[in-house]
Parts: C-alpha cells; sequence; structure tokens
C-alpha cells in the first residue's frame, strides 16, 4: 500500500510525508556508470531491460565528478562484508558529527508571527513601469543596515559584488553562500575587480555549500551542485527567484523573482541557517597564518599582536573599514560597536 501524496481530508487539502524515491536497479545502474563507464551503464540497462534514466548532462556531470577510491582502501570497502548500508540508495544521514559554525558576525532576531506576508513579482525582461531585478537587488544591499545573506549558484555580477562589498565596509554584516562547483568564477571576479577578499573577513563572510552525497558501493562519491537563489535584506526581505547574479541574467536570460516581505521570510530566515550550517570555509579564503589566531578552545578569531590598540577583541569589531600591509606590519582602520573608528597596528611575526 502506498500511502498518497496529497489528500482531501474534510474538505482540506493535505499533503503526506513520502520516503525520497528508491529503486535497487537505479542505484546499480549508477554504480556500473561510475565504476565501468557509460558501455557498463548502458550494458546493466539492456541486460535488465530499463530506458536510460540519465540525461546526457547527468551523465556526464556523474562521470565527470565522481572520485574513486584509492585501490587498496576500494578493495577492503568491497570485501567488508558489514558493510550493508555503502549506497546513497539506500542510506542517508540524519545527524552530522560536524559542529554547526556560529553566524560569527551578527544576525537580527526579527518576530515574524506579527506580519503580514506581501509578495510581489519582477521579472526580466521588465514589465511595463517596473525595475530592472538586478535594480531592486542592488536597492536593498545599499538599504540594508543589520545583515546581507546572499545565497547564489553563481556569483559573477561585479556591480552586485561591489555594493555587496561596500555594505560591509559601512558596518553591515554580509554572508554569501555559494555553491561548491562555482566557488572559482566567483574568486576570478573578485580578483578580477582587485578586491582582496582575505582583508574584509571581519564583515564578509563567504562559505560554500555542496548538495546531497552520493556513495557507490565501491565506496567511489560524488555530491549535487547547490541551485537554490535568493537574498535576505535586515531578515525583513527576500528576494527568492531564477535570477542567478550573472551578466547573462541581466541581459539575455528569462527569469522571475519574488519580492516576499512579512511571516514567510521566516521560511526563508531558516533555510539559510539551514544551509549555513552545513557550508564550510573554502581553503582559499582560510585566513593566512599569522594575520589570524585562534582564540583558544572558544574558536574566535582575534588580531595577533595588536599595540595601540589594547585588549582588541573580535566581538568588539564590527566592520573592517581600511587594510594596508608591508612586509612586517599591518594598518587596520575598524568600527567597533560602540560605533568609533579605531587605528591597529599590527605585528605579523
Amino acid at each position: 500500500f502506498v500511502q498518497p501524496l496529497i489528500s482531501f481530508s474534510s474538505g482540506e487539502l493535505t499533503i503526506q510525508p513520502r520516503w525520497p524515491h528508491y529503486k535497487e536497479s537505479y542505484r546499480l545502474a549508477i554504480d556500473r556508470l561510475v565504476n565501468g563507464g557509460r558501455d557498463s551503464y548502458q550494458e546493466f540497462l539492456k541486460g535488465e531491460r530499463l530506458g536510460s534514466f540519465l540525461s546526457e548532462d547527468e551523465i556526464l556531470f556523474i562521470t565527470g565528478n565522481a572520485e574513486q577510491l584509492p585501490p587498496q582502501t576500494q578493495t577492503e570497502e568491497i570485501n567488508d562484508p558489514s558493510d550493508t548500508k555503502s549506497s546513497s540508495g539506500t542510506y542517508w544521514p540524519m545527524h552530522s558529527d560536524v559542529e554547526t559554525p556560529n553566524l560569527d558576525l551578527g544576525w537580527p532576531e526579527v518576530l515574524h508571527e506579527m506580519l503580514q506576508t506581501n509578495i510581489d513579482l519582477l521579472f526580466h525582461p521588465p514589465r511595463l513601469n517596473s525595475p530592472t531585478i538586478k535594480e531592486v537587488i542592488r536597492k536593498h544591499i545599499q538599504d540594508a543596515r543589520q545583515v546581507i545573506a546572499i545565497v547564489m549558484d553563481v556569483f559573477t555580477d561585479a556591480d552586485i559584488f561591489k555594493e555587496a562589498v561596500d555594505a560591509s565596509i559601512r558596518g553591515v554584516p554580509v554572508y554569501v553562500l555559494l555553491d561548491d562547483y562555482h566557488l572559482k568564477s566567483f574568486l576570478t571576479m573578485a580578483e578580477n575587480q582587485d578586491v582582496k577578499l582575505q582583508q574584509l573577513r571581519v564583515s564578509l563572510g563567504i562559505r560554500t555549500v555542496k548538495g546531497q552525497d552520493y556513495r557507490c558501493r565501491s565506496g567511489a562519491k560524488f555530491h549535487g551542485a547547490m541551485e537554490q537563489k535568493f537574498l535576505l535584506a535586515d531578515c525583513h526581505t527576500a528576494i527568492y527567484g531564477s535570477y542567478s547574479f550573472t551578466w547573462s541574467f541581466e541581459k539575455i536570460n528569462l527569469s522571475m523573482v519574488q519580492i516576499i516581505t512579512g511571516h514567510l521570510v521566516k521560511s526563508y530566515d531558516e533555510e539559510f541557517r539551514t544551509l549555513y550550517a552545513r557550508s564550510t570555509v573554502p581553503p582559499e579564503l582560510c585566513p593566512p597564518e599569522g594575520l589570524l589566531q585562534r582564540n583558544g578552545s572558544l574558536g574566535q578569531q582575534i588580531l595577533p599582536n595588536c599595540h595601540s590598540a589594547p585588549n582588541l577583541q573580535r566581538r568588539d569589531i564590527f566592520a573592517l573599514c581600511c587594510f594596508w600591509q608591508t612586509e612586517f606590519t599591518s594598518l587596520l582602520v575598524y568600527r567597533c560597536t560602540d560605533g568609533c573608528h579605531r587605528l591597529a597596528i599590527c605585528i605579523i611575526w
């Protein structure tokens, strides 16, 4: 008996929870594709009298991104009789043993429950007498005062990026979650704009998110992409839709977004926290040794050996405004939580 996904009871529409769709033949076919290639995959489908359930793009993605175990480890995985849950086709872990990262730049608390939801639609190309999507996104970033949170698959729009950098410099915490596969294009864009991301870590946090992991019985694995696209401004407004932060979406791609305020924004607030919890700092953006140190078991980041700024703590810094570095010293102008600007000279040993 299969429980229906949607049912009607007493005139009300209810949605029943269901487990992810599973077929043993699909799992075995993907194992053959990963370990034996396209010919082995097609041979298995023919033997099972199955049609191909993967698109050409999916086949290329899986074969291009699957990571194989070293030969010795792979043999141990296959020969281990105790391993009965080695494929993602049968096993979905519910909890992580990795500590959840803190929203260390700050996050406002908003009582969304008392607000009425309002949704406006914007399109590209824009409708008559309507602003462009990019124009509205830039305006919300400019007007933000408490926090900006960006979740984006591809982020290469230099204008929107500059707005985010300017917001971080004026003291607004900015979080950016990017799809892991497209991090390189973002870093290239930042480099082309002559922006040193390492120097903005105090108020601009950039992390990457991967899609779901898929493991084969052999131990080979690959992961999906993070395809979400939305922006939170002060946790009061959410901009969500098919618009990516690229030149193509500004000029030539057809897209639409929803401008959401009120109670529904709470769902986007929660979704951002969920994505942030599974995000990681990419190696390319880890702090250079000597500039930032770990502060004991609490894991707070502090500036090392700061003279002219005694007892400088990570929580006291609200925004890094300027940064100059020589071979042995760094000169920083930062804004504290009291609104004052202070100068710190850091000796880098």
